[in-house]
């Protein structure tokens, strides 16, 4: 009976470290989501209601990318948050 009470421990704090993970990743995106929009809206001037989506997920390179688009444009802009600056890895904003 005492390895079957270790081994429901065991997935208990396996269960509540993935959800504790789980909801700090969650919480990481919406930061990144969110400080993009106030960087999109106050900084560069654009219109809160001509930006449809602004997504964060985690990819290879860059670790946290953050996808924006707008209505006037369908083509998704691609920024990235790096020491203390956005930056917009496509399109390309120097070509």
């Amino acid at each position: 009976m005492k390895p079957l009470k270790t081994l429901l421990a065991a997935v208990a704090l396996l269960i509540i470290a993935s959800l504790a993970w789980y909801g700090s990743y969650q919480s990481d995106m919406k930061k990144l989501e969110d400080e993009l929009r106030t960087y999109l809206t106050v900084e560069k001037g654009i219109e809160e209601h001509t930006i449809i989506s602004i997504t964060a997920r985690r990819s290879k390179m860059p670790m946290y990318p953050v996808v924006v688009q707008f209505k006037d444009n369908p083509e998704e802009y691609i920024y990235y948050y790096r020491e203390d600056e956005w930056i917009q890895l496509a399109p390309d904003p120097n070509s």
